[in-house]
């Protein structure tokens, strides 16, 4: 079964260094992609349009080697599309300010379309799902459906996982991935019904409430996603993955100091979890930490550990520190 990472792109893996470049006020946007293991996206494309009700053109450029820059961007509000091949494509909105140098300094996560996701902690399975016998027809049709799923086929691997549903209608791992593609569709009132089905068959699965947990908190529902997800890290505390979720919610929630420690939280009992390191600086930043900021931005380097983009991470912590001195 999959945890599905994929909706940390609508969550914000993302934050941009935007600097003035001239007197006309025209901004240049820079940004490193990643995957979440800190690997350099090797191609991918950036796309700007203004943020407006009205039809606009969209300039779009390509980049290769996980960092980008666009220039003569003026001051307004933008929407950037970030997207690669197997990956999922990442939307982020970006305001630039008349005579303000914005100097925070963040990373782009992309994630595949099929995320493995954290090792799945032991617990104890329901022994209606130890009794599940799955027929092969049904179990062909899912392993057809994974391989649409990680090939960025939605629609056909939706078709996939409908017919293993229709076989077994029990099939847990079946219901949970489709609901999680249903969810990064932006239709998570479609996907419940199915996540709910799979955790009235298996209600201690990790997995199934965490991607329960991220539905909910696309409808806005944040006290039954924060009681699934506090219930996870009762049963799991070294599940780190659950601790960052908490820490999303309570930074959505302007509760940038819960948010601070959730994430430190996260990130200690995961330390390869980069969105942690990501959203532990986001927070600082808020809480005008700075000491903090330039720690996490010092270890995110770190852990890419590529001399390609080495120096983005270099320029962001030398802005950060001149800017807020």
């Amino acid at each position: 079964m999959k945890l599905h990472h994929s909706l940390l792109a609508c969550w914000t893996v993302f934050a941009l260094s935007a600097t003035m470049a001239d007197a006309a006020e025209t901004h240049s946007v820079t940004g490193v992609v990643i995957t979440s293991d800190g690997t350099p996206i090797s191609a991918f494309a950036v796309a700007v349009r203004e943020s407006t009700r009205a039809p606009g053109l969209m300039l779009r450029k390509h980049f290769t080697h996980g960092e980008f820059r666009i220039d003569g961007l003026k001051s307004g509000h933008y929407e950037l599309y970030i997207s690669s091949p197997l990956y999922v494509p990442l939307r982020m909105d970006l305001t630039l300010t008349s005579g303000v140098q914005d100097s925070d300094g963040r990373i782009a996560i992309l994630h595949a379309y099929r995320n493995e996701g954290p090792s799945i902690p032991v617990y104890t399975v329901s022994a209606k799902r130890l009794q599940q016998r799955i027929p092969a027809a049904a179990r062909n049709a899912y392993l057809k459906a994974a391989q649409y799923h990680h090939d960025g086929q939605l629609v056909q691997a939706l078709i996939e996982y409908g017919a293993a549903i229709r076989m077994y209608p029990e099939y847990v791992e079946a219901l949970t991935d489709l609901g999680a593609i249903l969810v990064l569709c932006n239709s998570p009132d479609a996907a419940m019904p199915f996540l709910n089905r799979a955790h009235h068959i298996d209600d201690g699965d990790p997995i199934i409430n965490i991607n329960i947990a991220i539905a909910k908190v696309e409808q806005a529902d944040y006290e039954a996603a924060m009681k699934l997800l506090r219930k996870v890290i009762e049963d799991n505390p070294r599940l780190g993955f659950a601790q960052y979720y908490v820490a999303r919610i309570q930074f959505i929630q302007g509760r940038y100091g819960e948010a601070a420690r959730s994430a430190a939280e996260a990130v200690a009992a995961d330390p390869d979890l980069l969105e942690g390191w990501i959203l532990l600086m986001q927070a600082n930043e808020e809480l005008k930490n700075r000491a903090a900021v330039r720690a996490a931005l010092t270890h995110l380097r770190d852990a890419v550990n590529d001399k390609g983009i080495s120096g983005f991470f270099d320029d962001q912590i030398k802005l950060w520190a001149e800017a807020h001195t």
